[in-house]
């Protein structure tokens, strides 16, 4: 038999015993975001709002800034300032550990870092509803920033979004009562 037929009849006898694979099948209700760990409860946001993760701490303090504004560090020569996520929310700055991570978002053309206790990774919520999160009150601080909340394991993930954080005024004013330059 002529080798090129042999080869024509392996092929043949390939695709007529084939087992079909699966598909990576996405639908429009499917919802993905980076997970996270912040005032002991699980945190989601949307994942194009998040560009970067970095371990480590902001660089540079900030004198007489509030506890759970870290300080500003250098990102590839653009300036982040870096937030500690529960801390400016609940009041409560969370101790940095090994776990502790830097979601960095960028919002109109700056960047943002904000720690988190826990990176808990990409999270994929196949065609999940939706849900109010006004039901769960060790969250209620959280609120104003929150999107809803998706079930997953009998567990509430919560959609926090950052952009909705960045555009409150409260979060500018990182420094403590009036400051004043000398003149």
């Amino acid at each position: 038999m002529d080798p090129f037929e042999t080869l024509l009849d392996i092929e043949r006898n390939c695709k007529a015993y084939a087992v079909n694979i699966p598909r990576k099948i996405v639908t429009k209700r499917d919802w993905f975001g980076i997970g996270f760990r912040s005032s002991n409860f699980n945190f989601v946001c949307p994942i194009k709002e998040v560009i970067e993760i970095l371990r480590g701490s902001a660089n540079s303090e900030v004198p007489g800034a509030y506890p759970w504004f870290r300080g500003v560090s250098n990102l590839r020569g653009h300036l982040l300032p870096v937030t500690d996520l529960e801390g400016f929310i609940t009041g409560v700055v969370h101790p940095e550990n090994g776990l502790s991570r830097i979601l960095v978002v960028s919002f109109e053309n700056a960047l943002y870092g904000f720690v988190v206790s826990q990176l808990l990774g990409i999270e994929r919520f196949f065609g999940k509803e939706l849900k109010s999160a006004e039901k769960i009150p060790e969250i209620k601080q959280y609120l104003p920033f929150v999107q809803g909340t998706f079930e997953q394991d009998r567990k509430p993930w919560v959609i926090l979004s950052f952009r909705s954080l960045i555009k409150t005024p409260e979060f500018y004013h990182v420094v403590k009562g009036e400051w004043q330059a000398d003149v």
